[in-house]
C-alpha cells in the first residue's frame, strides 16, 4: 500500500508533463553547434592518432615475465627495472603475508621473517631471517635469496622475547628454506600478484 502511494505523486508529476503543448515541441530556439571551415588542402596527408592506451599484460601477475632458474642456488629473473622489480617483491611479499623485518632499498636487501614448514600450527617464534637481495642486470632484475647469519637471527629472537614469545633454539633453520621461499615468491609474482 505504501508503494503505490508514493508512486502515486510521480505519476501524477509524469503525466502532467506529458501534455500537448506546442512550445516544448518548438527545436527552432534550441542552440545549434558552431559550422568549422575545413582548410584542408587536397593533397596533404592524413594525421592517423596510433598511441594506445598501455595494457596490463596478464590478469594477475607477471606470467613469463618472470623466472625462476634452476642453478644452485635458484635465482628470482624479474623483466622490469629495479624500482619496479623493487615494488613488485614488496607487494608479493606482503600479498604472501610474510613479514618484512627491515629494508635497505640503496643496497637492494629485504630482510624478512619466513617459516619453510609453514603450517597451520606454525607460530611466530619457529620462523628465521632470510635476506633477499634485489640485483639490477640491465632489463632483468635478478633476486637471491639467503639464510641470515647469526647475529641477524639473534637479533629476530630478541624481537620475538620482546613481544612475548621465546626464540625456540631447538629447531635450527634450514639453507633449503631460501630456495622455498623464493620458490613462494615466484609463484605468487608470475600467477597471483594483484597491483596497489
Amino acid at each position: 500500500m505504501r508503494v503505490i502511494i508514493k508512486s502515486l505523486p510521480i505519476t501524477v508529476l509524469l503525466v502532467s508533463c506529458g501534455g500537448n503543448d506546442s512550445r516544448y515541441r518548438d527545436t527552432q530556439l534550441l542552440e545549434r553547434p558552431p559550422v568549422l571551415s575545413v582548410t584542408k588542402q587536397a593533397g596533404e596527408p592524413r594525421v592517423i592518432d596510433n598511441s594506445k592506451i598501455p595494457k596490463k599484460k596478464y590478469e594477475n601477475g607477471l606470467g613469463p615475465d618472470v623466472s625462476l632458474t634452476t642453478t644452485t642456488p635458484p635465482q628470482l629473473i624479474i623483466k622490469q627495472s629495479f624500482d619496479d622489480a623493487w615494488s613488485t617483491l614488496g607487494n608479493a611479499l606482503k600479498q604472501s603475508d610474510i613479514e618484512i623485518t627491515d629494508r635497505e632499498h640503496d643496497k637492494g636487501l629485504y630482510y624478512v621473517s619466513y617459516d619453510p614448514e609453514q603450517s597451520f600450527f606454525s607460530n611466530k617464534h619457529s620462523q628465521s631471517i632470510y635476506v633477499l637481495r634485489v640485483e639490477n642486470e640491465g632489463a632483468e632484475t635478478k633476486i637471491t635469496a639467503t639464510l641470515g647469519n647469526a647475529a641477524e637471527q639473534s637479533s629476530a629472537g630478541r624481537r620475538s622475547e620482546q613481544g612475548g614469545l621465546a626464540k625456540d633454539d631447538s629447531a635450527t633453520p634450514s639453507a633449503d628454506g631460501a630456495e622455498k621461499l623464493l620458490q613462494s615468491l615466484y609463484e605468487t609474482i608470475r600467477d597471483d600478484l594483484k597491483e596497489e
